[in-house]
């Protein structure tokens, strides 16, 4: 199977690194939408800590075990990101270095990419794994099985189960 797996708040926990920096430098930030950030709050908070947000953020529990599983289940893992260089040059360093640091065995990395649907379709991609409900309602417009992790699926143990119920039919 090919997957497609987005990195933040997915594979990482953006959201603890970001939290750390908001209260590490007390910033106020204005306004949330459904518990989320507005794209205000994440100019701000991007263009003024990316690097310090990037470099901090920590694999997700089991994340690492899944993706070696995968990998050695014959799987094609491929990360598809809309991480890219707007707010650091650093990015792509980061991500790279966090690939290597856990010893993740991923089949190719696909930075900027807004409009993941189309990169996964034209990579045939069997399902993808995101954090994102627009992401993941764009798949399935592509006829893209996705999980929408974090919501009835929230832990690496249980994307897996998911897998292996469906490679076993």
């Amino acid at each position: 199977m090919r997957i497609g797996i987005d990195i933040d708040d997915t594979l990482t926990d953006t959201k603890a690194s970001i939290d750390k920096v908001i209260k590490k430098y007390n910033i106020n930030m204005k306004k949330r939408y459904n518990n989320k950030f507005t794209m205000e709050d994440i100019n701000f908070i991007f263009g003024n800590y990316c690097d310090e947000i990037f470099s901090d953020a920590k694999i997700k529990k089991g994340a690492k075990e899944a993706i070696s599983k995968l990998k050695n289940d014959g799987h094609e893992l491929f990360i598809i990101t809309a991480r890219d260089n707007n707010y650091s040059n650093n990015t792509k360093k980061f991500t790279y270095n966090f690939i290597e640091e856990n010893k993740l065995d991923i089949t190719e990395i696909y930075f900027g990419q807004y409009k993941k649907s189309d990169l996964a379709k034209k990579l045939k991609i069997n399902l993808m794994i995101d954090d994102n409900k627009n992401v993941c309602e764009n798949m399935k417009k592509e006829n893209i099985e996705t999980i929408l992790f974090g919501d009835k699926i929230k832990t690496w143990e249980e994307v897996l189960k998911y897998i292996e119920r469906k490679s076993n039919g």
